[in-house]
């Protein structure tokens, strides 16, 4: 099932190219693969695999929203009962396209080996996690860089939590960084959890919004 948000712009099919580059815009810097890719170029590259694959699937199994046809901000979400990522929803979903290949082609065989085993590690770490099932999972927030610090991202998380709260489905995301965990502790969010990759260097923590209970 998608979520249905009738408050937020959902972005339209001939709108995808402009949310691609909207996200690569955003998430140019991508701090939670600074420590396996070093090197600009190879992040810029491991980067744009990340949301190609991502988002395809997103594309096809959820949900991306604006807040208006500007998109000068966006969020990307799935339901969680969607997200099984099983080898048949990947092929539908052309996950592994045309950018993603281009992408690939700029990295050694072994970096695009370690840019799986990076993935397949999150995986494995987040199944350690007790997190509530059903919910809607947050896989992009973005705001164009020039306009953040306007309060964009907030007013968008808003109306994803007043979905919530008439449906009663609580909403998780993962983050990296001290900045993004105040925003989300900030806009009503807990953290339920944190893992840590020493091989592959990273640190994610695990945010859950409790749906709140309408008093109907």
């Amino acid at each position: 099932m998608k979520p249905d948000i009738k408050s937020l712009y959902k972005i339209p099919d001939n709108d995808y190219d402009k949310l691609y580059n909207m996200l690569m815009n955003s998430f140019k810097n991508y701090d939670k693969l600074l420590g396996a890719y070093p090197d600009w170029d190879d992040r810029q590259a491991a980067i744009e695999m990340v949301i190609s694959y991502y988002l395809a699937y997103d594309w096809k199994y959820g949900l991306a929203l604006s807040l208006d046809e500007n998109l000068n901000e966006a969020l990307v979400i799935c339901h969680s009962d969607e997200m099984s990522y099983t080898d048949a929803q990947i092929k539908a979903a052309d996950c592994m396209n045309e950018r993603f290949h281009s992408a690939a082609t700029r990295l050694s065989a072994e970096q695009v080996g370690f840019w799986f085993d990076f993935f397949d590690e999150f995986d494995r770490q987040e199944r350690s996690l007790e997190i509530p099932r059903p919910h809607i999972y947050v896989d992009y927030l973005a705001v164009r860089e020039d306009l953040q610090g306007q309060g964009r991202g907030s007013i968008i998380i808003e109306k994803l939590k007043e979905y919530s709260d008439e449906t009663g489905l609580p909403i998780m995301l993962f983050t990296n960084g001290e900045k993004d965990v105040k925003f989300y502790l900030k806009n009503g969010f807990r953290i339920i959890g944190v893992t840590k990759s020493e091989k592959f260097r990273f640190e994610n923590t695990y945010m859950l919004y409790d749906a709140k209970k309408r008093m109907d």
